[in-house]
């Protein structure tokens, strides 16, 4: 049949090529399929892996739901380090991020719930060393710093108050002027002040009293014008000054007893006006006065007066005016006066030299300035310089005179 293979017509080897390729394709696929056949060994290897898988699946589950029972960051790394690759590794680490932050914060309000208990500067420093991103940091600084302010506060307080001077209160207002005390700081300076005042007051007493004087109770009276004692103090001020006017009215009086001239009675009256010897003193004096009127010659000053104002006309020329004659008639009078006032200081033998009416144109002034000279002189004891006297006045015609007695 071979050999005719070629001999036979085209149709026919077509049709047998067709046949030969679907047998080969049949074969091939018969090979094909026994190739991809798996083995038992295969087979076996296959169902112990899905087995295998199951079961791995199997425990990451109950590991994972052991884990979330639990709730512990131990229990989620623990299921990380057994199932690094398992179906919840995310999840977990997210748990366990979460469970961090939880117990990073409780342990942050733990710790700052007991820095406030402790309420002091060291605590507050702690919480922030430990917890230096915590929610209560910036709370805490300042906390720390308004502690640090009232420590110094309260210690320039307690030093102050222990010094107890008002230098020291005063040095703590300026330091600290809105700090905790100082509204204490300025009553106690206050009440220092007032002490102070009042210690000076009762010294400043006790010192015018110890003296005794009106001068030091008015020293008083001026330095403490609202003191405890300025009422006590013009009181003693008056009373020493009546004592001191006492005293000086009966010295007054006695050294005038003492003179017993209208002059010393006149004075004491005057400076006196209203001592207790005003009455007796004008009565003396009024009695001296009129005794003394008497015992003075009488002068005619008018006929005196216009005769030497005549005179003096005759020696100097010119004329007399009413003028002239009254200031004559004036100095007359005040002379006559001082004479009578003054007529127990004059010794009796100068009275009788001085006051003599049988001179030409006696005159009370003459009659004044010699009984002074006399009197000065032998109050100095110069008579040798002045002379021994006497003193002698130009004799006038007695007719004079004669007319006005």
């Amino acid at each position: 049949m071979s050999g005719n293979w070629r001999q036979q017509p085209e149709h026919a080897r077509r049709i047998a090529f067709s046949k030969l390729t679907i047998v080969a394709v049949i074969a091939a696929a018969a090979l094909a399929s026994a190739c991809s056949q798996p083995s038992d060994t295969q087979q076996a290897q296959q169902q112990q892996q899905g087995a295998d898988e199951q079961a791995r699946k199997d425990a990451d589950e109950k590991a994972w739901a052991d884990a979330e029972k639990t709730g512990t960051v131990a229990a989620y790394t623990a299921y990380l380090q057994n199932f690094g690759s398992g179906t919840h590794v995310s999840e977990a680490s997210q748990r366990i991020v979460a469970l961090n932050e939880a117990a990073r914060k409780a342990a942050d309000e733990k710790a700052w719930a007991d820095a406030e208990k402790a309420g002091t500067a060291a605590a507050y420093t702690a919480y922030i060393q430990n917890f230096g991103g915590g929610v209560h940091v910036a709370e805490a600084r300042q906390r720390v710093g308004e502690l640090g302010r009232k420590e110094a506060d309260d210690k320039a307080w307690a030093d102050a108050v222990r010094a107890g001077t008002p230098a020291a209160i005063t040095a703590y207002t300026q330091n600290f002027s809105s700090g905790a005390h100082v509204a204490e700081a300025r009553q106690r300076l206050a009440a220092l002040d007032e002490q102070a005042r009042k210690d000076a007051d009762d010294k400043a007493w006790a010192d015018a009293e110890k003296a005794g004087t009106a001068a030091a109770f008015n020293g008083y009276i001026q330095k403490f014008g609202s003191g405890a004692h300025v009422a006590e103090a013009r009181q003693r001020i008056a009373a020493l000054d009546e004592q001191a006017n006492k005293e000086a009215d009966e010295k007054a009086w006695a050294d005038a007893e003492k003179a017993g001239t209208a002059a010393a009675f006149t004075g004491y009256v005057q400076k006196f006006g209203s001592g207790a010897h005003v009455a007796e003193a004008r009565k003396r004096a009024a009695a001296l006065e009129t005794q003394g009127r008497k015992e003075v010659p009488f002068i005619d000053i008018q006929k005196t007066c216009k005769a030497a104002a005549g005179a003096m006309v005759r020696l100097m020329g010119g004329t007399t005016n009413e003028q002239d004659i009254n200031a004559c008639l004036d100095s007359e009078q005040k002379a006559r006066d001082q004479i009578v006032k003054d007529r127990a200081t004059y010794a009796a033998a100068d009275k009788a030299q001085c006051m003599r009416t049988d001179v030409y144109l006696p005159s009370y002034v003459e009659w004044l300035t010699c009984l002074e000279m006399e009197r000065d002189v032998r109050k100095m004891e110069q008579e040798e310089r002045f002379g021994a006297g006497p003193w002698t006045l130009p004799r006038i015609r007695p007719a004079i005179n004669s007319a006005g007695r």
